[in-house]
């Protein structure tokens, strides 16, 4: 069985030569992950042509997803060393160059949006503090659950609204993306579709335009969900800062939400943050890594994500291929149904119609025709696979949204995307069941698609003279509409 979901794996220090680059592709890697939060531009500007080259010597389309670091905020130099704070002790937080401030922060611009009562979450939540009260210069909170705090952990603030913010650091990791063209870009920490146009803005003043990726992790986002994933190209949902500024107990149940928006308005979700964390020092995951794995099968994501397990763990081979059976048997078990009705999308769902172009395109409330056309095709052609026992969908696609639209539905056939774009050859690899194909030359007929579409189903091995296949593609041809038109054909050798 070919595998739907596909697999993120992040590089760093342990797997940034060439031969560990090619054997993890070889293991099971569909995408790969750049975390900017570290290691300078050279280490990833390397890492990403390796990728490239090695995606080539494998005859396949990765693409690459550079992760932006974003506002995140952590403890300065605490000078006496790590502290242990007890509960109910009284602190006060302030800049590292006032006196008698207990915990010190980096940046101190997010003290004044602190208000009392709300929480101060330090090291992944292990300790919390309440704001009582607050001075022009510092804030007293009361320690509600103790713990030792030392340099630079990290900080999380729930309750408060905080600024969307791109630093000088987030900025220049634009300009690298744009200048080594990155597939994808992951914003971390968003709070709603503005910080996405805000880093839109970022790109069209460096001349770039690249999907976005919103991470969600913050528990304000949650209450503008589902416009912050029309605005998005992918999301991501990040479980470990997610983790912290909800309750534990509500992140399965939003991831599960998460993914079903997504799916609805065709936009591919990551699963990510300690998928088989256990696997960084140890040969096999345990059980409950396992069923997790297999439960974000279930949910329907498109994609799962590696990251220290990948990055700095002693088995990334190992975790991949793990990984990979995982996916597989969850997906063998899962019953594919053909969804109508109700799983059709009813708001917007944004896609880069021609590579390139900055449109984005919208399916509002009132039913625009123009794109329910589309997406009546690729529902009919899930529904013709299954009554024809067809091998294959075969997209023809300009920009991706035709391939999004089938996917959507999870066909129990793979979806085969052929493009003449390499860019979105690699972009649309993010997306559940596909497999991208590059043409080589333009086709100005029906008769020429499937002529192209013929030779390489067959050079490919993905199809063979006599199979059934469905092929979607735009009329007429020399226009690139977007899809209006399906065809059952036999493939001729």
């Amino acid at each position: 069985m070919i595998r739907r979901a596909k697999i993120v794996s992040t590089i760093g220090p342990a797997t940034s030569s060439p031969t560990a680059i090619g054997r993890l592709l070889r293991a099971g890697v569909d995408v790969v992950r750049l975390n900017l939060s570290h290691g300078d531009h050279d280490f990833h500007r390397g890492i990403l042509r390796t990728v490239r080259a090695e995606a080539a010597k494998q005859r396949r389309f990765v693409p690459v997803i550079v992760d932006l670091m974003g506002p995140r905020y952590r403890l300065a130099k605490i000078a006496d060393g790590p502290r242990l704070l007890s509960a109910g002790q009284v602190v006060t937080l302030g800049g590292d160059k006032l006196e008698d401030i207990d915990l010190p922060f980096e940046d101190t611009s997010i003290l004044e949006h602190l208000q009392t009562d709300e929480r101060v979450l330090i090291d992944n939540g292990l300790v919390e503090l309440k704001v009582l009260s607050k001075s022009e210069d510092r804030v007293l909170a009361k320690v509600m659950h103790g713990g030792h705090v030392s340099t630079r952990k990290g900080i999380n603030l729930p309750d408060t609204e905080l600024p969307f913010t791109i630093s000088e650091k987030d900025r220049a990791d634009i300009r690298f993306a744009i200048e080594e063209d990155a597939d994808y870009i992951a914003v971390s920490f968003v709070g709603g579709p503005e910080d996405l146009e805000a880093i839109r803005a970022v790109m069209a003043e460096n001349k770039g335009l690249i999907p976005l990726i919103a991470k969600l992790e913050r528990a304000g986002v949650m209450r503008r969900l589902e416009k912050t994933i029309q605005v998005a190209d992918a999301v991501m949902v990040a479980r470990g800062d997610l983790g912290v500024e909800l309750p534990l107990h509500r992140v399965p149940v939003m991831q599960k939400k998460i993914i079903g928006i997504g799916r609805q308005l065709g936009k591919p979700v990551i699963v990510a943050t300690q998928m088989l964390e256990s696997m960084m020092t140890q040969p096999r995951p345990t059980r409950a890594e396992a069923s997790d794995v297999a439960n974000a099968v279930f949910d329907g994501a498109d994609a799962l994500m590696l990251s220290g397990e990948t990055a700095a763990g002693e088995y990334p081979v190992e975790v991949v291929e793990t990984m990979a059976l995982i996916i597989r048997e969850a997906e063998s078990y899962r019953k594919h149904q053909v969804l109508m009705g109700d799983d059709r999308p009813t708001k917007a769902a944004s896609a880069h119609l021609l590579p390139g172009q900055a449109e984005r395109v919208y399916l509002n409330e009132t039913r625009d025709l123009y794109l329910d056309i589309p997406e009546v095709m690729a529902a009919s052609a899930v529904y013709a696979v299954d009554r024809l026992e067809a091998k294959q969908i075969v997209a023809f696609s300009q920009g991706g949204f035709t391939a999004r639209m089938i996917a959507r539905y999870r066909p129990a056939t793979p979806i085969t995307v052929l493009t003449k774009n390499i860019e979105v050859a690699r972009r649309v690899a993010l997306v559940w069941g596909t497999q991208p194909l590059l043409m080589e030359n333009d086709v100005a007929t029906h008769d020429e698609v499937v002529e192209v579409v013929d030779r390489l189903l067959v050079e490919n091995d993905l199809a063979r003279p006599g199979d059934t296949i469905v092929i979607l593609m735009g009329d007429p041809i020399r226009e690139r509409p977007l899809t209006n038109l399906m065809r059952a054909h036999r493939v001729r050798g």
